[in-house]
């Protein structure tokens, strides 16, 4: 279970979670006086995850990008205790520049480690391991995630019993996988049912608050004590669009204390690869859920109302609904979600780079017909234009 005590008054009602998201993330950019912070007790606020019993920072640290020496000083000066990354991440170059850290820092121990692999086949997953614990220069690591699980199915007796054997062997203390697939609800449901996974990480949004079948299975799994950490928290800026009025604060802070306001979720993991972009979202860690004037109601529905607006702009990755509907292996959530790496994060050439990847039938744009596609969104998504914008964008025309 989540116990969240040291963050400030965390009430769950859905009207809270949307009027202290705005008010408490507000603080961070109001300006050098509002946001500051006694130096003295930086440290982010911890949460309980799950049965594990560990106490992790709230705001989770992750590193798919160029990491520097100087952006890990960032997070410990910042008091962000809990750090992601993964074997693929940076063609493995996360890993080992988190370890020189830890060599140079000396706080691996006062760090929870979290790294993943990519290879599901747990024979293959479990010998990775050893050349991530090389990268990070160390002897164990804290949270071993199946990374991008997309299959429920691959939650197997034998995955249980490596993940058992890795434990016994003291290379890590706890097991999961992290997923933003389309059938990210499917494996929330089955992870209680296996009985052997301790946390998870999964694409979660304010955009979700409003699924049913999505609020059911994250209850389903906190019942059963795992613990789950947001990611994907954004929920795309929807082409750009931001309110008309959002005062004194910015968007990507109040989407944070969204989740953070969740007693179900523990942790949010989010890509910071600026200083003034940690520092923004460790601030809106440390902020309690009320900010004086921001305490008027009408504030807190602005992401609500950020989200009915750019619904139709912003893809869920439901994607078995559309693609099912294409006459061709065209994969539509994927496209799509790399269009958002290129426009939203900036991270042109790898985006374009894991569009270059993928096989050449499931890249199928210019000749497909979307019609049918476009009718199945239960979001009203103009995915054929999309898909051609992707296409211009992530094209070989387009690599540098």
């Amino acid at each position: 279970m989540s116990d969240h005590s040291s963050l400030p008054n965390r009430a769950v009602s859905r009207r809270g979670f949307l009027s202290t998201a705005g008010a408490a993330a507000a603080g961070a950019a109001l300006g050098p006086a509002a946001a500051a912070v006694d130096a003295a007790d930086r440290t982010v606020p911890v949460a309980t995850l799950g049965k594990t019993g560990e106490k992790v920072s709230v705001l989770s640290a992750g590193t798919a990008f160029n990491i520097t020496p100087i952006t890990m000083r960032a997070f410990d000066v910042e008091g962000i205790r809990y750090i992601d990354t993964a074997q693929s991440y940076n063609k493995g170059n996360s890993e080992k520049a988190v370890g020189d850290w830890f060599e140079k820092s000396g706080k691996r121990d006062q760090t929870f480690l979290v790294t993943k692999c990519g290879n599901h086949d747990p024979v293959a997953w479990t010998a990775a391991l050893s050349g991530s614990l090389e990268s990070l220069k160390t002897d164990r690591v804290d949270l071993y995630f199946m990374h991008n699980l997309k299959n429920p199915d691959l939650l197997t007796a034998d995955m249980k019993a490596a993940q058992q054997r890795l434990k016994k062997e003291n290379k890590i203390r706890f097991f999961g996988f992290s997923s933003h697939d389309k059938r990210v609800i499917e494996l929330l449901e089955r992870a209680p049912e296996v009985g052997y996974v301790d946390a998870i990480m999964f694409r979660y949004s304010f955009r979700d608050f409003g699924n049913e079948r999505m609020k059911a299975a994250i209850d389903k799994c906190h019942a059963a004590g795992i613990g789950l950490i947001a990611m994907k928290t954004q929920g795309g800026r929807g082409g750009g669009a931001e309110p008309t009025e959002w005062p004194g604060f910015n968007r990507h802070q109040a989407a944070l204390k969204a989740m953070w306001q969740d007693e179900r979720i523990t942790a949010c993991c989010s890509e910071m690869s600026s200083i003034q972009h940690v520092r923004e979202n460790a601030d809106a860690a440390r902020k309690g859920p009320r900010m004086g004037w921001l305490e008027r109601q009408h504030e807190g529905e602005l992401l609500r109302q950020h989200a009915e607006a750019t619904s139709h702009l912003v893809c869920r990755g439901c994607s078995h609904l559309c693609e099912s509907r294409v006459d061709a292996d065209t994969a539509v959530g994927d496209i799509l979600r790399f269009r958002m790496y290129h426009d939203e994060y900036g991270k042109r050439r790898d985006a374009r780079r894991l569009f270059r990847d993928l096989p050449e039938a499931q890249r199928q744009i210019s000749n497909v017909d979307f019609a049918a596609a476009e009718a199945a969104c239960p979001h009203g998504l103009a995915i054929g234009s999309m898909m051609r914008d992707a296409d211009s964008k992530l094209s070989d025309s387009k690599l540098s």
